[in-house]
C-alpha cells in the first residue's frame, strides 16, 4: 500500500511529466573499467533520445519552464568522487556529448591514499573494485580541475553524512566546509549540492538545512525526487 508521501510525490511527478519536458537524471557511483562496455552502450542509447545539460541551461529551465534544445535534457550524476569517474566514464560522456555532474565528497579526496579504503568503509562509500593496484581510488584535485573544464563539479558534502541526524554546528561544517574545500582547491565555489540519502530541500522541516545551503552559496539541490533551485549562487556574509 502506498504511503501518503509517496502518493503525493507520484502525483506531482505525473503532473510535471504532463505539463513540461522534464530533465532526466541518471545516477552513477563507482564506474569501474570492467563495466566500461556496458556504460558505453547505455550512453550511446541515451544519446539518441537526450542531450546534455549544463548549469546555465538548468537555471534557465527551472526559471522559465522552457527547454530550447530539440531533445530533452539528461544529467549523468557521478557521486562520491571515484578515480574511475575521470579514467573511465568521463571520456565516454564526452564521446556521446554529455556533461557529467560530479558530486564530490571532499574529505574522501583530501585523505591520504593509504587511508582511502578505510575512510570509504566508514562513510557509506561502496568500494566495488580493486582496479588500482597502488591503492588510490579517489580523484585528485588536479583531476577535478581537469574535469571542470568540460563537466560540472558539485558538492556531496564534506564527509558523506546524513545531515538530519546532526547538530546545527555539524551540519554547518559539512555544508560550508565542503564549499571552502572547493574554493581552496578548485579556485571557485560550486553551485550544486546533494547530501547522503538525497533529501529534498525542506523535506525535513525540523532540520534547517535550507538556510545553511543558501548561505554557503549553493544554487541547486539535487535530491531523490527533484532538482530545486534554492538560491542565486552567492554566499551570504552571515
Amino acid at each position: 500500500m502506498s504511503t501518503p508521501a509517496f502518493t503525493a510525490r507520484a502525483t506531482e511527478q505525473e503532473s510535471l511529466f504532463r505539463d513540461r519536458p522534464l530533465i532526466r537524471v541518471v545516477n552513477y557511483h563507482n564506474t569501474p573499467r570492467i563495466r566500461a562496455e556496458q556504460m558505453e552502450r547505455e550512453l550511446q542509447q541515451y544519446s539518441q533520445a537526450f542531450t546534455s545539460v549544463n548549469e546555465a541551461e538548468l537555471r534557465s529551465y527551472i526559471q522559465t519552464g522552457q527547454w530550447k534544445k530539440s531533445k530533452p535534457g539528461m544529467i549523468p550524476v557521478l557521486y562520491e568522487g571515484y578515480r574511475n569517474g575521470y579514467d573511465v566514464i568521463a571520456p565516454l560522456l564526452e564521446k556521446y556529448g554529455f556533461v557529467g555532474w560530479f558530486f564530490i565528497i571532499t574529505e574522501f579526496i583530501k585523505g591520504p591514499v593509504p587511508d582511502q579504503v578505510t575512510y570509504a568503509k566508514g562513510h557509506h562509500i561502496g568500494m566495488q573494485t580493486r582496479e588500482y593496484p597502488e591503492g588510490r581510488y579517489a580523484l585528485t584535485w588536479q583531476e577535478i580541475r581537469e574535469l571542470s573544464k568540460k563537466h560540472v563539479i558539485a558538492s556531496h558534502a564534506r564527509n558523506h553524512a546524513e545531515l538530519s541526524a546532526m547538530s546545527e554546528e555539524a551540519r554547518r561544517a559539512e555544508i560550508f566546509g565542503s564549499q571552502e574545500d572547493f574554493r581552496k582547491n578548485l579556485g571557485r565555489p560550486v553551485l550544486a549540492f546533494s547530501s547522503l540519502r538525497g533529501p529534498a530541500q525542506n523535506e525535513h522541516p525540523e532540520v534547517d538545512t535550507a538556510k545553511l545551503v543558501q548561505q554557503a552559496g549553493y544554487e541547486f539541490v539535487f535530491s531523490n525526487y527533484r532538482i530545486q533551485r534554492v538560491g542565486n549562487g552567492v554566499a551570504s556574509a552571515s
